[in-house]
């Protein structure tokens, strides 16, 4: 039997690739045209607060904390995919829910979010157009609050050195900007 490489780097690859794939597809649809300004985020062992808004495809997992999702687009084929132990969903309007649990993993493909995601061990893959904001909250001074990378092709899970620490402060930025870099905002 061959030896296939199935580890978390390498699935995590995989997952990044198709929901790069998935939101190219979703987005050329909806603009009549490839779309070559797609933003992409990655975040691995983040603490604190990832907020996303957007159109696109997001992946992540949340060791421990809440994940609050407004579905822009709710009457689309698209929906979220929320699993985890200890899961408990509230809704909070026709478009929002909160969910609370461990081990959390959710899935937004396609579709229009708004993706807040607060606690420890947060890691998310996310490609579209939109709006990010990242707040790195250290327990103690110093304390290590996890990286992410706004560049194509660099997943923080796999090339770490590559990424840049969480900010201490909130900060915005842009996914999918007419040179397809991220690029702050301003506040």
């Amino acid at each position: 039997m061959p030896n296939l490489d199935t580890g978390p780097g390498v699935m995590r690859k995989l997952i990044l690739f198709a929901c790069s794939i998935a939101a190219a597809a979703v987005l050329g649809g909806s603009a009549g045209a490839a779309a070559p300004d797609v933003g992409v985020l990655s975040v691995e062992d983040g603490r604190g607060m990832v907020m996303l808004d957007l159109n696109g495809s997001v992946l992540g997992r949340l060791s421990t904390g809440t994940l609050r999702v407004t579905d822009h687009t709710p009457r689309d084929r698209y929906s979220a995919l929320v699993v985890g132990r200890k899961l408990t969903q509230e809704r909070l309007g026709p478009k929002t829910v909160l969910y609370r649990g461990q081990g959390l993993r959710f899935r937004m493909v396609g579709g229009g979010y708004r993706i807040v995601v607060r606690g420890s061990g947060i890691s998310v893959s996310a490609v579209g157009r939109g709006v990010v904001s990242l707040d790195g909250e250290p327990r103690l001074s110093g304390e290590d609050v996890g990286v992410y990378s706004l560049e194509d092709g660099v997943d923080c899970d796999v090339e770490r050195t590559l990424c840049t620490p969480l900010p201490d402060e909130p900060q915005r930025f842009t996914l999918g900007s007419p040179s397809g870099d991220g690029s702050r905002v301003q506040k």
